[in-house]
Order: C-alpha cells, then structure tokens, then sequence
C-alpha cells in the first residue's frame, strides 16, 4: 500500500514547501520515532506472513485459481515491504533522504504500482468468486490456471501503466530550510488536488462499487439457495460447493481488511484537500491511517492461514516435508565415512 509521506506535500496540502509550520505543531516525535516504529513492526510481521505464504503455495502440487491471486497479493505485499526501509530511514531522520534521487524514484514508483495492483487483484479476485459460486458454467475458459496467470501478468503490467505519473513526479527535493526529502514534485494546489483524486479514485473508490456489487449478488445467490433448501426440507451438502463456500468467506474477509484498513486513509487524504491548515488532532489521525493502511499487508497471511482449512493442511505438509528433509540431511552427514586424514 502506497502512503504520501506527512513529511513531503501532504503533510500542507496548500504549501508544499512549510516544514518549519508542520514541526512547530509538536509532533516531530510521532513521525520521527512512533511511526517508523510500528511501521517497522508491521512490515516484519507481514514479512515472515508472506513469504510463508508463497512457499506453501509454491510447494505445492495443485494450484488452484485463488491460490494463483493470492500468491500475486503476496508479491504485492513483499515488494512493498523491500521499499519500507528506505521510507522508515526517512521519516527516523527526520524527512531527510540520503540515498539519491533515481532510488526515490524507483521506490515510490514500485509503491504506487503496487496499490495499483493490489486494488486490481481484490477487484478481479471477486469477480472470479462471483463466477465460481454464482455462474459456475460461464466463462469456464476463461477460468483456468494459464488464463489466470496471465490475467495477473496484465494487472500488473497495468499497474506499471497507472504509476507512469509517479515516476515523472516523484524525486529528491531541497525545501527551503535546506532538507532534501524524497516526494512529490507537485508545486501548485491544483497538481495536488488532481494528483490525489487520481490516486483516490482509481485505488480505492472506482473498484470499491465493482467488489461490494460481487458480494451483493453473492449474499443475494447464497440466501435464495438457502431458502430454497429449507422449503425443499433438504440441504446440499456437497464438499465441492462447500469448499468455494469456504473460499468466497475467505476472499470477501481480505476484501474487507482491504476496505476497512485503506479507508480513513483516502478519506484523510480528500478531507486533507478542504484543510488549509492542519490540526495537531488531524495529523495523529493521518498518522494512525497509515499504520492501519500497512496493517492489511501483515493481516492478509494469517487470514489464509485461519480461513482456509485446506490451506492449514498444505502448510502442515509443506513443513513436515522441510522437517524430513533436514532430518534426512543430518543422516547423511552422520553415515558419511571419514576420511583417513
């Protein structure tokens, strides 16, 4: 998930350049020592969450088509998390950034692709589990592993498309107090104002309605099929559809850490258009929305894990399997003869 940093042109939606006005609000500490702090923690957690996840879903013999976007969600994840370092470097300093411009670039650019790609994936991953539980016989052919691997090729060569401007806008910038910090080259109110609702609006409130109409027609299909049952006095009962049962409840459970974690940031950042001076009580609030907006990157894992008893099972297989091959090499190491020597 990609955040504006309060230390570059957020942080005064109208004057880009007022450092001296935002440290004289006496929160200097929050940016500088709270937020990379639990930024830090965060981003550990989700480190081990989602490479844990790739592994087990690499390993493992069947894939299945969720497993294909939920793999893609990882990566998401983890290319935002090998970026964090450098952030939390920054805002530890101060705003200071010591690691040149093209690396800035390149950091954000690959931070903005990936709440592209994130927004793109949650988006198509509920349009695939409308199709699986509601419309199981349509598009069957589009609904393989080959198609959707390159389905997910496609979103995030998208996403690319769609941070083009981050690339263009984002570099090392000396403020007027001689600190040079990694942001946004956004000079005029007007280039912050369509720069934000660019951002907002096709990472969060375009495919918000896509997904909530997705789950709105599965609620709907799941409820009909269940009063049909209870009036037909018999319940269907098979593994197969209780198993995409099962998966829709996972999916629409990272939908909604996605929503709820990623919301009161874009509405902080619209509200943040109407503020011509910000309030020390908004910045703790913007502060506590980008925590929360990284939180969903370390949740997601554990929500695989807990949601998804077939999942547990691979994971179970896949660390016996670690377990054996250890053991395994440690048996070769004891019958190995030694040398005369």
């Amino acid at each position: 998930m990609n955040e504006i940093q309060p230390s570059q042109w957020s942080s005064d939606i109208s004057n880009v350049t007022c450092n001296e006005e935002y440290y004289n609000h006496g929160i200097s500490a929050a940016e500088t020592i709270v937020l990379p702090s639990l930024i830090g923690i965060i981003c550990s957690t989700g480190l081990v969450g989602n490479v844990l996840i790739m592994v087990t879903i690499i390993r493992s013999r069947k894939k299945s088509i969720p497993d294909i976007y939920i793999c893609n969600l990882a990566v998401a994840d983890l290319v935002h998390i090998t970026g964090m370092p450098f952030l939390i470097h920054q805002w530890a300093l101060g705003g200071e950034w010591v690691f040149g411009s093209p690396l800035c670039t390149i950091i954000t650019s690959l931070d903005t692709c990936n709440q592209f790609a994130c927004s793109a994936i949650m988006t198509v991953m509920s349009l695939d589990r409308y199709l699986a539980l509601v419309q199981p016989f349509r598009l069957t052919s589009l609904r393989t592993r080959s198609k959707t691997i390159q389905v997910n090729v496609c979103l995030w060569a998208i996403s690319l498309i769609l941070a083009f401007p981050v690339w263009t806008y984002s570099k090392v910038i000396t403020f007027k107090d001689g600190l040079e910090s990694c942001a946004f080259d956004l000079t005029s109110p007007e280039e912050v104002l369509w720069y934000t609702l660019y951002l907002t609006i096709a990472t969060f409130f375009f495919p918000l309605p896509l997904i909530m109409v997705c789950y709105i027609l599965i609620l709907r299909y799941t409820w009909e099929l269940y009063q049909e049952n209870k009036q037909a006095g018999c319940y269907n009962t098979g593994i197969p559809r209780q198993r995409i049962l099962r998966l829709t409840k996972m999916v629409l459970a990272l939908v909604g850490v996605f929503v709820l974690s990623v919301a009161p940031y874009h509405v902080l950042q619209l509200v943040n258009l109407q503020i011509a001076q910000p309030t020390p009580a908004f910045y703790i609030s913007y502060y506590f929305s980008i925590c929360l907006s990284y939180a969903s990157g370390s949740i997601n894992p554990f929500l695989y894990i807990l949601l998804s008893g077939h999942f547990q099972k691979r994971l179970r297989q896949c660390m016996s399997v670690k377990v054996k091959t250890a053991e395994r090499e440690v048996n070769n190491i004891e019958t190995t003869p030694k040398s005369s020597f």
